[in-house]
């Protein structure tokens, strides 16, 4: 049996995928919240982190295994992903044009947006 056979069959809306996500944290529901081309990359990122966990009695990098896929999932479903590598993009080419790009520090950026959806970062 894989985890294909537990998923949901029906297109589910952005907004679907974000209330399921709040809703179930599980691997099988962040897995079942990612377009299909990316659930391989899940499958082994996960599979690997259990390996580990299992050799290390640690589920730390399992659970920041599933922070980051379940941002991911979020991302993908709302579109910000896409906006994010645009927006990535756009101030590589000013940074390769000399331009001046301003803005914040990463981390202080990152701890607002966790802050923002309750998770914390151990940066």
């Amino acid at each position: 049996m894989t985890a294909e056979s537990h998923e949901l069959i029906s297109i589910r809306t952005p907004e679907q995928i974000v209330e399921s996500l709040k809703a179930d944290r599980s691997p099988r529901n962040i897995r079942a919240c990612l377009p299909p081309a990316d659930r391989g990359f899940f499958d082994r990122d996960y599979r690997r982190a259990m390996a580990k966990a299992t050799e290390e009695l640690d589920l730390g990098p399992v659970n920041a295994l599933l922070a980051h896929w379940w941002h991911m999932a979020r991302m993908k479903a709302t579109g910000e992903y896409e906006a994010v590598l645009e927006q990535g993009a756009r101030v590589q080419d000013q940074i390769e044009r000399g331009e001046y790009v301003p803005g914040r520090p990463l981390q202080e950026v990152l701890a607002e947006r966790a802050s923002q959806l309750g998770v914390e970062l151990n940066l």
